[in-house]
């Protein structure tokens, strides 16, 4: 630098350090809170929080989440905030005697000034929650550590903000559990659901029944201690473990264990049967097993609530079963529905002994037999959410919010746990794929098909305790989970705790990047482990293919599982989840920026320019360099193609940008090209954009979608709207 340029440098550092910490813009708060009025000036913060308690409930609880607050504030802004030497934390807090349970108060109020921080909650997780958000404002600049000036008054919309984990179909590690649970504490998520059995394991220790865990678990279970353990780090912070033991269906790694307790069907299901073996309902010897199996498992979680399944009772299970046919005689059992409604009376009189509340998926409720204390999680569409709490079943949503159906967020952000139709296949949808294969008449029932409902009553409305995101884990493994729930389940967070009329997409994927960086330096890892993901199918060359992944998407709605396929086809395969398509982010923000440049550059951002022109020249080089790489890895070949495609609209996107800055409209040439190439990349995307649908699409190489189609669209016809006859059709 010249000494003229570094003089000016300098004088200007000085003059910024002289105007002290520049102005705020709002933060990035996410879950937004219910009142937000933002102040002038800064707190800057030279150390460690110096906490003094003015009345209330000081516990080891709370001194060990302030603990944990210092340390994060750490990491978040890379500085060394030494003890005793930073702004003052007044915290006041009520007693609270619900904190462990569904009414716990976590309301709080944040008053932000230049001279400290001031926060009153109305409970111990109201500090927590109180915490999160000030976690959240805290800002690292050239000139320091700060926070805004802001007063926030909040509370959470639904006491009911949770995620699902499969821990079933893929075993996830202890550790792996308690990043998710970090991660939903800085969002305010309070429920983490664990479906602890299936048809492919049993995945806790049971000293009753030893044989659930060293037949049924395949050698991947928790240990009763472990279990402790995880409940104990949860409830720390401000999460409840709600344990899922799924019965009567999705029972076979039980009944392997344990086959007297397994239905005697005349005739074994097929392979397309959903749910697969099922226990009987029939025999007193099933009931005694679940009441001593539960009562075990009830000690273990605390929590008052215990998810007991009840989904996907297959009726060939069943069927020509002697003894169950018995039973219906007995009872006056007219049906398989008749007879799910009997054993589920009977489990929840069961787990009523043990002092818990029966939660049950859906199929629970369908025969309008159950008391009404029984919880219902609606699953399939939001119709189900108007029937059950028509019923008078408190319910929890999770229609529209399934994250390993790898919808991106903008989807799941669109669907409040209010509504009555938002989230399901519509009529139409449902009668066009009847025709577009006749396996889908087998398969799509009339459960999965949202019928337009009236809005819910004030009545209903009160019996939404709110909702929960689930992972189901056919496809999803340990390395992968953090990268299939987050971030995409912070902005569920946002639409359980937020007002409901917080809807932007736009703004929510602003403050949703910051917050994915927020979760990194917190610990989570999905960026590292897609790179230990890349770095296994190419070693020594992972970049071009890591820059690739953030271009892309896998294909949704269970299009990348080739089991489906092959039981089409009479076939059985195991499928590894260790291709480019299980690194690929499902949402990824680097392509969803470029989106936003471009559509922007679009309307009238002509600055924008230089970074879309790099953008181009990356994917052209990239391609090139993915070329070189395939001929070394062979395995990487089933990409190349996608990658081909991603060079192709760098050279439409190119072009569009120099008719866009010369005036000059494309040639009608340049145009089909374009055109072409976009819609090839749309209709991969949209052969995997339904559920069920997807199982019969032509799917995209590698069973990658291209992710930055939007915004060379975008450009394509600004491009072509300078010419009337170069006009691209939308």
């Amino acid at each position: 630098m010249s000494p003229a340029r570094f003089a000016l440098a300098a004088s200007c550092a000085a003059a910024a350090l002289a105007l002290g910490p520049p102005a705020f813009a709002t933060p990035t708060l996410m879950p937004l809170p219910q009142t937000l009025n933002l102040g002038e000036g800064a707190l800057p913060i030279a150390g460690a929080f110096v906490v003094a308690w003015d009345k209330g409930c000081r516990d080891a609880f709370l001194d060990r989440a302030l603990t944990r607050f210092q340390a994060d504030l750490e990491r978040l802004t890379g500085v060394e905030l030494k003890p005793g030497a930073g702004p003052r934390l007044e915290i006041a807090c009520r007693p609270d005697p619900a904190r462990a349970g569904l009414e716990a108060r976590e309301a709080y109020r944040l008053s932000i000034t230049p001279q400290g921080v001031r926060l009153e909650a109305d409970g111990p997780l109201g500090v927590l929650r109180g915490l999160a958000t000030l976690r959240q404002i805290v800002e690292t600049s050239p000139v320091g550590v700060s926070a805004p000036t802001m007063t926030v008054d909040d509370r959470p919309r639904f006491v009911w903000r949770g995620v699902m984990i499969d821990t079933a179909r893929h075993f996830m590690a202890l550790p792996t559990l308690k990043r998710q649970i970090d991660a939903m504490e800085a969002v305010k998520l309070n429920v983490l659901h664990l479906h602890l059995s299936d048809n492919e394991g049993f995945r806790v220790e049971s000293r009753r029944y030893p044989r659930l865990h060293e037949v049924a678990s395949g050698g991947r279970y928790y240990t009763q201690d472990q279990i402790r353990e995880l409940v104990a780090y949860a409830a720390d912070r401000g999460v409840r473990i709600v344990p899922e033991f799924d019965v009567p269906g999705h029972t076979k790694a039980l009944i392997e264990a344990y086959p007297e307790l397994g239905a005697r069907p005349a005739k074994a299901a097929g392979p397309m049967a959903i749910g697969g073996p099922a226990l009987s309902p029939a025999c007193e010897t099933t009931y005694r097993f679940l009441d001593r199996l539960f009562g075990e498992m009830a000690d273990l979680f605390p929590d008052a609530y215990f998810h007991a399944g009840g989904d996907e009772v297959n009726a060939a299970s069943w069927a020509g079963d002697p003894q169950i046919d018995a039973l219906k005689a007995k009872h006056g059992l007219a049906d398989k529905a008749a007879v799910e409604a009997y054993f589920h009376g009977r489990i929840r009189e069961i787990l009523r002994r043990h002092g818990k509340t029966m939660i049950g998926w859906e199929e629970v409720a369908a025969s309008g037999a159950l008391p009404r204390d029984v919880v219902v999680q609606a699953w399939q569409t939001s119709n189900a959410t108007a029937h059950a709490t028509a019923k008078g079943h408190r319910t929890i949503v999770s229609a529209g919010y399934y994250l390993d159906l790898l919808d991106p967020a903008a989807h799941h952000y669109a669907i409040d746990p209010l509504d009555t139709s938002a989230a399901g296949l519509t009529p139409a949808e449902a009668q066009a794929g009847r025709k577009l294969h006749p396996l889908v008449g087998l398969i799509l029932t009339d459960a999965l098909v949202a019928n337009p409902l009236p809005a819910l009553t004030q009545e209903q409305e009160a019996l939404v305790l709110g909702g929960e995101a689930p992972v189901w884990a056919e496809l999803v493994t340990d390395e992968m989970l953090d990268a299939r729930l987050w971030p995409r389940a912070a902005t569920l967070a946002e639409r359980f705790w937020s007002r409901r009329d917080v809807r932007d997409p736009a703004d929510m994927y602003r403050r949703l990047a910051v917050q994915q960086d927020r979760l990194r330096a917190a610990g989570l890892q999905d960026r590292a482990n897609r790179a230990r993901m890349a770095s296994r199918l190419a070693p020594g060359a992972s970049e071009p293919l890591l820059t690739l992944l953030d271009l892309v998407g896998s294909v949704r709605h269970m299009a990348h599982d080739k089991r489906v396929a092959a039981i089409l086809r009479g076939e059985k395969v195991v499928q590894h989840l260790n291709a480019a398509a299980d690194a690929a982010p499902v949402d990824s923000l680097v392509a969803r920026g470029f989106v936003d440049r471009a559509r922007r550059y679009a309307g009238g951002e002509r600055s924008l320019a230089p970074s879309l022109r790099a953008d181009f020249d990356l994917w052209d080089v990239n391609h090139r360099r993915m070329t070189a790489m395939s001929a070394q890895y062979p395995s990487l070949a089933e990409v190349l193609p996608v990658s081909a495609d991603i060079a192709e609209l760098a050279a439409i996107g190119t072009l569009a940008l120099d008719a866009i800055e010369t005036g000059r409209p494309l040639t009608p040439e340049a145009a089909a090209r374009g055109q072409a190439i976009l819609a090839r990349c749309e209709a991969f995307e949209e052969a995997s954009a339904r559920p069920i649908f997807a199982f019969f699409g032509k799917q995209p190489p590698g069973d990658l979608i291209v992710m930055v189609t939007p915004g060379v669209r975008a450009l394509l016809e600004k491009a072509a709207g300078l010419s009337a006859s170069a006009a691209i059709p939308g």
